[in-house]
């Protein structure tokens, strides 16, 4: 039998006897000096990285010969059918699994004539799918399940202008940047995640999309988001703590809010949506009215004290909103 390159193996076992005792005769001998000896006297060459393991390492050749290539018993038939055709198993975890090659699997495989998938219907088997979708996840970085103002803001804008499927969340803006700014700083501060907008010059808006369904889920278990089904999550309702129930306001208001005439106005699709804001409302002291306009439900904060408690709790974060919320000062007080 060859080894090394060709070399007989009792050359090979010659080659290291001799290395060893040159040696253990001059310690100062490198490989590289002992490589060249063994050139020279037995006309053979053997590689210094080979030469380093047995005069450094103290590796023999040819000490494992008796059991490094015993070869595993091959598992039953019905057992390798069951994992990888029935079970979809990829061949790679399968052969973790025995502690053997991928190869080394599908040679077995291959002993009992199993079909062996080729790598596009490897791709498609249900666990590697699911596998890469894990992967393609980014996670948060922070304990995004805590209820903090923040989140409150994003529930908040979510009920007004927002979008939640079942992996991604969609905001549609126009003109007001300083309420993207707020809100993917908001995003930021929850979950540890930078959402990226762009333009979108048909409509002359700004776009934010966050695919990431983490994110899309856990926004996803406070409540319904549509337009004639949202309604105020329940942990926001119960909530005593005004920093949570200010910034779901906030929220809501920066998204639908509005001035007209000497009131700040809220229409919505949703009646339990006006409720809740009422409610709400009601909960820091500020009085309003609910009434019904058409298909719409309409909640309507008028009067010199509301107002004033509304721009000293809440106020809006858009600059338009604010300088025309601060001419009903100017005008009306």
């Amino acid at each position: 039998m060859i080894f090394y390159n060709g070399i007989p193996k009792e050359k090979v076992i010659e080659a290291y006897r001799y290395a060893v005792n040159l040696r253990k005769n001059n310690k100062k001998l490198g490989q590289r000096s002992i490589q060249r000896k063994i050139k020279e006297n037995l006309g053979i060459e053997i590689i210094e990285g080979t030469l380093s393991g047995w005069i450094y390492r103290k590796i023999v050749p040819f000490a494992q010969e008796k059991t490094q290539f015993k070869p595993k018993p091959i598992p039953p038939k019905v057992e390798l059918h069951e994992g990888y055709a029935k079970n979809k198993i990829s061949a790679q975890r399968l052969a973790k699994k025995y502690k053997v090659s991928t190869i080394i699997l599908i040679n077995w495989l291959r002993h009992y004539n199993l079909p062996v998938r080729t790598h596009r219907e490897s791709m498609n088997t249900p666990l590697i799918k699911e596998e890469l979708r894990k992967l393609k996840l980014i996670y948060p970085t922070k304990d995004y399940k805590i209820l903090t103002p923040e989140k409150s803001y994003i529930l908040g804008v979510l009920c007004g202008d927002g979008f939640i499927g079942e992996n991604s969340i969609r905001m549609e803006i126009r003109r007001d940047v300083e309420f993207i700014d707020k809100f993917t700083k908001a995003i930021k501060s929850v979950y540890g995640i930078e959402c990226k907008c762009h333009y979108y010059k048909p409509r002359n808006s700004y776009v934010i999309q966050i695919n990431n369904k983490i994110i899309a889920q856990d926004l996803g278990t406070y409540g319904k988001f549509k337009s004639f089904e949202w309604y105020i999550p329940k942990e926001i309702l119960d909530s005593e703590n005004r920093e949570i129930i200010i910034n779901f306001l906030k929220g809501v208001y920066d998204s639908d809010g509005y001035i007209v005439r000497y009131n700040i106005g809220l229409t919505c699709a949703s009646k339990k949506g006006v409720e809740g804001i009422k409610y709400l409302l009601a909960k820091l002291g500020i009085d309003s009215k609910l009434y019904k306009s058409r298909k719409y439900f309409v909640v309507r904060i008028g009067k010199k004290q509301n107002l004033r408690k509304f721009r000293d709790l809440i106020n809006f974060t858009i600059k338009r909103k604010n300088k025309k919320f601060g001419n009903i000062y100017r005008l009306g007080w």
